[in-house]
C-alpha cells in the first residue's frame, strides 16, 4: 500500500490571464478550481497510473469540505483528520509570458489531539513493505521535524519513506535519513547553502544526501534535467532539446514523484521509472492541475527521453565524457 500524507492541502484557484498590469485592474479570461496540495497532486499521479494511493491529509473548514468531497468524487481511499480552515491557494497564469505567480496563504491550525490521532492511525496501518510518502509543507501546530519523525516510524515498520518538501522540514528528516527524496535545485540550495548552478555542484549535491543515509536521490532542475543517485550509481536525464512542454509548471514535480514511486512498487528498474516519470511530469504541463495528465501524451513523449548513466570514474569530471546514453522507447 502506497499512502500519501499531504499535511496542508488547499483549494488551488488558477486564474488565467493574457498578462498581468500592475497597479491595474486585471481579468481572468478563465478560473479554475481543483483540489490541491503537494501530496494531493502525488496521490493523483499515483492513481493516474493505475495505483490505488490511500490518501492521508488534515482539513477543516467549508473549504475543507469541497477538497474532501472533490477527492471522494475522484475515486480516492482517503482519510481526514480535523483542522482550522484549509487555505486557499492563488495561482495567476498569464498566457503572453508562461509566468505563474503563487499566492500561498498560511495553512490553518492543526491540534495536537489530531496529530496524535493520525500517528496512532499510522502506527496501527502502516505495515512492512508499505510507501509513505511525505509531500508538502507543514500546517501550524505541527512541529518542524515531523517528517523526521514519520520517517522514523515508516522505518521501525518495514516501510519505504519519501519525503518531498523543503526548508527546516527537509533538513531535519534528512537527519532521519528517508529511502527517497526529491529536492528541486533551489530547495537544494537552501538546505545545503551552497549554490546549485552547475553540474559539479549538482553531483556534490546527491553525495551529501546519500552520505546522509537516503538510499535514492533525484534532484530536479527544469529544463535542464534531473540528476539522479542510487546504489551508487548516478544518471542524468533530460529530454532532447526540440522537446517542448507545456505552459502549465505547477504539479510536475508531484506527478514525478508520483510516477516515480508507483513504478518503483511495481519493481521496475531505475532507469525505466526515471523515463517514465520524467516523461509524465512533463505531461503534466500540458493540464492546470497538479498530477494531471494524459497517458498516451506520456507516453510519446518518453520516446524522446535520455537517460544517462555517468560511471563512476567519470562523475566527478565533465559531464558529458564517456557517458554512455540509454534512449528509452
Amino acid at each position: 500500500m502506497i499512502f500519501v500524507l499531504c499535511a496542508n492541502p488547499a483549494l488551488d484557484r488558477l486564474l488565467i490571464m493574457k498578462e498581468i498590469n500592475l497597479n491595474e485592474v486585471n481579468r481572468a479570461s478563465q478560473v479554475v478550481e481543483t483540489a490541491g496540495g503537494k501530496g494531493i497532486n502525488v496521490a493523483r499521479a499515483i492513481k493516474r497510473k493505475g495505483g490505488n494511493p490511500h490518501l492521508l491529509l488534515f482539513e477543516g473548514g467549508s473549504t475543507g469540505e469541497r477538497i474532501k468531497n472533490s477527492l471522494e468524487e475522484e475515486g480516492f481511499l482517503l482519510t481526514n483528520w480535523p483542522s482550522g480552515e484549509t487555505r486557499v491557494t492563488t495561482v495567476i497564469h498569464e498566457e503572453k509570458t508562461e509566468r505563474h505567480t503563487v499566492i500561498n496563504e498560511p495553512g490553518p491550525l492543526v491540534s495536537v489531539s489530531a496529530v496524535l490521532t493520525f500517528l496512532r492511525f499510522l502506527e496501527n496501518n502502516l505495515q512492512k513493505g508499505d510507501c509513505l510518502v511525505l509531500s508538502g509543507s507543514l500546517p501550524r501546530g505541527v512541529r518542524l521535524d515531523f517528517y523526521a519523525l514519520l520517517t522514523g516510524v515508516a522505518k521501525r515498520k518495514g516501510a519505504l519513506s519519501v519525503v518531498d518538501t523543503s526548508g527546516e522540514p527537509l533538513r531535519r528528516a534528512l537527519s532521519a535519513s528517508p529511502f527517497m527524496i526529491k529536492p528541486n535545485a533551489r530547495e537544494t540550495e537552501e538546505v545545503l547553502g551552497f549554490s546549485i548552478s552547475s553540474w559539479e555542484d549538482k553531483l556534490k549535491a546527491v553525495k551529501i544526501f546519500q552520505n546522509q543515509g537516503v538510499e535514492l536521490v533525484i534532484l530536479s532542475d527544469g529544463k535542464r534535467g534531473v540528476v539522479a543517485a542510487y546504489q551508487g550509481e548516478i544518471w542524468k536525464v533530460r529530454m532532447r532539446k526540440e522537446t517542448e512542454g507545456g505552459g502549465y509548471s505547477i504539479g510536475s514535480g508531484d506527478t514525478l514523484v508520483g510516477v516515480m514511486v508507483k513504478y518503483l512498487e511495481e519493481g521496475r528498474n531505475i532507469e525505466g521509472s526515471l523515463a517514465a516519470a520524467v516523461s509524465c511530469g512533463l505531461a503534466n504541463t500540458f493540464y492546470p492541475g497538479g498530477g494531471i495528465f494524459d497517458l498516451e501524451k506520456a507516453e510519446e513523449l518518453e520516446k524522446n527521453v535520455l537517460v544517462e548513466r555517468i560511471k563512476s570514474q567519470e562523475a566527478a569530471g565533465d559531464e558529458h565524457s564517456g557517458a554512455r546514453k540509454k534512449h528509452r522507447n
